[in-house]
């Protein structure tokens, strides 16, 4: 009897009033909320950033209401460093507000390549792995009997020899040096009594190369090895001896004698 009494008072009504009120602009606000958020009808058409610089495309995607993801990169020495090569979305796609688009990007440094190239490879694989690494290179020929069309050896820009485990970036211009076969006749000059150092000096002014080496000694340090003495080589020098240009000498190295380990003389006493 007092719930009845209670459910058609004025008080009840007014209550239940301000209830459904409350729940009606609760309802409104939050789905004024989950629109803003969520951007539900809101479409956007993806601006075109593809060849313009990285940090161009980030404040175009930005002002748009998208959000720029750098997604990968890669190396092309043709390509601008730091520019879009691709997005996803495509442009003039409609997406909806802060939507991902994802750009591929040309790196600002390029990445560093093991050069694999050595002496002996024959010319034509050496050109191929070359190109195929992106190493712009040239071709220098030199005089060589065992090397003719093979590569002799791989120079960078200042002419200092590369070793296949070298690693070069991509792009390092290159100079690849390959044995050509002469009939040119050269002097031979005399190599024994030279340091290894002078003897490779001596043999690339007369236009010959090294050939098979051989130690007498173990070698501990490049000063050791530069500074071996030659004490044979193949061919043996005579006095106006004349070979191919390009011809490998064969050479044996010694360990040099030290000044304290020659003989002393004694010089007798001045009277």
């Amino acid at each position: 009897m007092r719930l009845l009494r209670f459910l058609i008072s004025r008080t009840f009504w007014v209550q239940l009033g301000v209830v459904v009120v409350l729940a009606v602009v609760g309802f409104v606000a939050l789905n004024v909320f989950l629109r803003a958020f969520t951007r539900h009808s809101e479409r956007i058409a993806v601006p075109s950033v593809v060849g313009i610089h990285m940090n161009e495309a980030e404040m175009a995607l930005e002002a748009a209401g998208l959000k720029p993801v750098v997604m990968d990169s890669l190396y092309s020495a043709k390509g601008a460093a730091g520019s879009v090569v691709e997005q996803d979305p495509a442009a003039g796609v409609e997406v909806k507000g802060t939507r991902n688009v994802y750009l591929t990007v040309y790196r600002t440094t390029p990445p560093s390549e093991r050069l694999e190239v050595e002496e002996g490879m024959d010319a034509v694989v050496a050109r191929i792995l070359l190109d195929v690494k992106g190493f712009p290179f040239r071709e220098r020929y030199e005089p060589s009997t065992e090397l003719s069309g093979l590569v002799m050896r791989i120079e960078d820009s200042k002419g200092k020899s590369k070793m296949p485990d070298d690693r070069l970036r991509k792009g390092a211009p290159l100079v690849l040096v390959i044995g050509q076969a002469s009939s040119q006749q050269v002097s031979l000059p005399e190599l024994v009594g030279l340091t290894r150092r002078q003897g490779m000096v001596a043999l690339k002014k007369a236009g010959l190369s090294a050939g098979f080496s051989r130690w007498g000694f173990d070698p501990i340090s490049g000063r050791d090895s530069s500074e071996a003495v030659i004490s044979t080589q193949v061919p043996a020098y005579t006095p106006g001896r004349q070979v191919n240009a390009g011809t490998a000498i064969d050479l044996t190295f010694e360990q040099p004698v030290a000044a304290s380990d020659v003989p002393q003389v004694e010089q007798p006493p001045i009277e």
